[in-house]
């Protein structure tokens, strides 16, 4: 008998028409690849004709999974970087459509202020099937509980170390911060300081670099290194701070994030200095507006894009019961006015150039 029009179309339904058995209809929607593609083709095309569609609550309790990944930002109280930082708005958009991608969801904490229990908050009552961490943090205490309790944890943070358990997806911090020395002292600069917070894993990576740099150079290691947090104010309060105690008393800046280094030009601006005639400037991450600031930021490009798909794609290997590896992605100097190196340079330029 031909099936009620107002009743809701069931597996039965779809296995009856295709001659199939029902577990053979939910392997086929499920693209299990056990069931060969001529036929998962044929399953999928009754389904869509009768306009069938998957229980996702039902079939996410079958499995005891939610199809939810949280996403944490992990930078602390002071770290200065929040969901609307321009660096995090392209990692987490990243994330986010990689996760889609997967039809996964995501479900967004800035960060944990119930003191050391991230699993009974991330994980408990299965609001998530994994965590991911943008900023392995001063402490990484939390993350290693994670680990110990085997969640499944993703990092983007400084480089993996040997008695790290948990999985980290990073830029080669070292490599960058040795760039962007490198290009500064190839300007002329010899009294190059550091903005950034080195108790961050990816901070001390980038400011390594900066030494080792400066070392082949000769130069004094010991360097001035001014720890601030990842904000603009953080970067152009520790820049006035600093003029107005001791004057021009450097010629370069090497900042740990573009925001950094975009707050210490107004500073320098606002004191009456010119960059890059008085003092070269040199960021880090290459947000999207960098090209259009003034003047336009020289910086170290990480391939933002790329680190949140593969923390997507690690997740869903952990998930699945397997194992994921760290990963480090290089690193890319991208010269524009800020140092002194590319005084011609046009922002439209380079996006014709993509």
């Amino acid at each position: 008998m031909p099936k009620d029009s107002s009743s809701p179309v069931s597996m039965s339904d779809i296995a009856r028409l295709a001659g199939v058995s029902e577990s053979t209809v939910s392997r086929a929607l499920n693209n299990n690849p056990l069931i060969n593609e001529k036929t998962r083709e044929r399953i999928q095309q009754i389904a869509r004709s009768m306009n069938y569609k998957i229980n996702e609550s039902a079939r996410n309790l079958r499995l005891k999974r939610s199809h939810t990944i949280s996403v944490v930002i992990n930078t602390g109280s002071a770290g200065g970087q929040t969901f609307s930082d321009p660096f995090m708005l392209d990692m987490i958009g990243a994330i986010a459509d990689r996760l889609a991608e997967h039809r996964y969801d995501l479900l967004f904490s800035n960060r944990i202020v119930t003191s050391d229990d991230w699993h009974a908050y991330l994980m408990g009552s299965r609001r998530a099937d994994g965590v991911i961490v943008i900023g392995q943090g001063i402490n990484d205490g939390p993350l290693r509980e994670l680990q110990r309790q085997g969640d499944p944890l993703v990092v983007w943070g400084g480089t993996a170390k040997p008695d790290l358990d948990y999985c980290i997806v990073s830029s080669d911090n070292p490599m960058g911060g040795r760039q962007a020395t490198e290009h500064l002292l190839k300007q002329g600069r010899r009294k190059i300081i550091f903005l950034g917070d080195t108790e961050h894993p990816e901070i001390h990576g980038r400011y390594e670099g900066y030494r080792a740099a400066l070392a082949e150079e000769g130069l004094d290691i010991s360097a001035r290194q001014i720890k601030v947090s990842f904000s603009s104010e953080s970067g152009y309060q520790s820049i006035a701070d600093l003029l107005k105690a001791e004057g021009l008393t450097f010629d370069a800046i090497f900042a740990a994030s573009d925001s950094i280094a975009m707050g210490a030009i107004k500073a320098l601006q606002s004191q009456g200095y010119k960059v890059p005639d008085d003092v070269a400037v040199v960021g880090f991450d290459d947000i999207p507006i960098a090209p259009f600031y003034t003047p336009p930021l020289t910086t170290v490009r990480q391939n933002i894009q790329r680190g949140g798909e593969l923390m997507v794609e690690k997740m869903m290997q952990l998930i699945g019961d397997k194992t994921a590896e760290p990963e480090v992605l290089p690193t890319e100097l991208v010269v524009r006015s800020s140092c002194g190196a590319n005084p011609g340079y046009q922002p439209i330029q380079e996006y014709n150039q993509q």
